[in-house]
């Protein structure tokens, strides 16, 4: 397996890398552009922006920003609501596989800055069938959020007649760099579908054999062009004139408003993804059994670029997290009703042969671990001296344990 000589990315990452001459990945590089932005003149863009959709006679809200009760949803709340002085609505599609720290976030969300919610949940009997056949299907048993993620607002600005979509970082520049900061890409159904989607629609669902019909996938439809054109909608990244630093906002947003971090969960890091079991946990888990690499590889190699950490300390970070197995894994079979052997022949044919081979006991085993790669030359960015065990702050509650149920409600 190769892998970048600055992070520990390998090059079968589920979003897209290339690797320059010295061995870096495009996801490093475009971090890079954040030193040569002119971020003052990006903030102004911002704000040329904002004015064209601020509501001039008080009849509509200004915006809608798609939240969950993570650590980005405070971030851009608090970016348009106190510093830009405007009047969203916020928006959740419950993926209803939600923890009690995230509810507590969203609840403290929206009572710390006084604004209307619109939170949808879907049918918890439909999302189990679709849940069980996207992870036979696919390997992965959130598609159903990733869809209603990107759909359910847009669906609400079309209804509304809010034509502005304020999401956070742009994922799939900031992890994979698939995009440059300099693209200056929005939010579209295109890349709704071929990326955040998998290249699956609605449509792909409707079968017998897990008995989901139309009427239970309302959520999941795609306004027509006509209602986007009609509405004028646009959906724009935060990340594209904001340099954003996950760690810095959130601690920011935990010293004023009170945003609560939760204990590790398969990575070291305590911000990313508190608000569901599954992104960090069982989701995570099959895309670790089906690429060798897991949730810690993705923040390590963040906290690398950032200078937070080294490369080694990365890879140390990444033997002791990415393998280790999900708690969330006996909520979801006891939900769904499946048993773990289901799970792993479910990812059996998935599994990336440039990661793993079957061994004589009929195992699996990593082919080429990034443990194996501790000696690659690197090329390496200046750095803080900083335990990455315990330099995350974990505020304001101490941990409570998890349900033993997924919290629908």
């Amino acid at each position: 397996m190769r892998y970048c000589q600055r992070c520990v990315c390998p090059e079968n990452y589920a979003i897209p890398l290339t690797f320059d001459e010295q061995g870096v990945c495009s996801a490093c590089r475009v971090h890079e552009e954040k030193e040569s932005i002119d971020w003052k003149e990006r903030e102004n863009k911002l704000r040329t922006i904002l004015d064209k959709y601020r509501s001039t006679n008080g009849k509509n809200y200004d915006c809608i920003i798609p939240v969950s009760g993570g650590k980005d949803s405070h971030y851009q709340t608090y970016l348009i609501k106190v510093i830009y002085g405007m009047n969203p609505l916020l928006v959740t599609f419950n993926h209803e596989m939600n923890t009690k720290r995230g509810l507590r976030n969203l609840t403290n969300l929206v009572k710390r800055f006084e604004l209307d919610h619109l939170r949808f949940t879907p049918n918890p009997a439909a999302i189990k069938k679709l849940s069980i056949y996207t992870i036979r299907r696919m390997g992965d048993m959130f598609w159903h959020s990733h869809c209603g993620i990107y759909t359910y607002p847009v669906q609400i600005a079309v209804k509304y007649n809010i034509p502005l979509i304020i999401w956070g970082e742009q994922g799939f520049m900031d992890l994979g760099g698939m995009f440059s900061h300099f693209d200056m890409v929005e939010m579209t159904k295109k890349f709704r579908v071929e990326h955040g989607l998998r290249g699956y629609d609605w449509q792909d669902m409707l079968s017998e054999e897990n008995d989901i019909t139309p009427k239970d996938l309302f959520w999941a439809m795609y306004p027509t062009d006509q209602e986007i054109d009609r509405v004028d909608v646009r959906g724009i990244y935060l990340g594209n004139f904001i340099p954003w630093n996950h760690k810095i906002q959130t601690e920011l947003m935990i010293k004023k408003y009170g945003f609560e971090s939760g204990p590790p969960h398969r990575s070291f890091n305590l911000y990313e993804n508190v608000e569901d079991h599954v992104s960090n946990g069982l989701n995570d888990y099959l895309r670790y059994l089906k690429f060798g690499y897991g949730r810690a590889t993705d923040h390590a190699s963040i906290d690398i670029r950032f200078g937070r950490m080294s490369r080694e300390q990365g890879i140390a970070m990444v033997e002791k997290y990415d393998h280790q197995e999900p708690y969330d894994l006996d909520i979801y079979l006891k939900w769904t009703g499946l048993v773990k052997k289901d799970l792993f022949e479910a990812v059996e044919k998935m599994r990336d042969r440039q990661a793993w081979k079957k061994i004589s006991s009929g195992d699996w085993k990593l082919i080429d671990s990034i443990t194996n790669h501790l000696d690659d030359p690197g090329v390496e960015v200046s750095r803080l001296p900083l335990n990455p065990d315990s330099y995350y702050i974990l505020q304001p509650n101490p941990p409570l344990p998890e349900p033993k149920e997924y919290q629908f409600m």
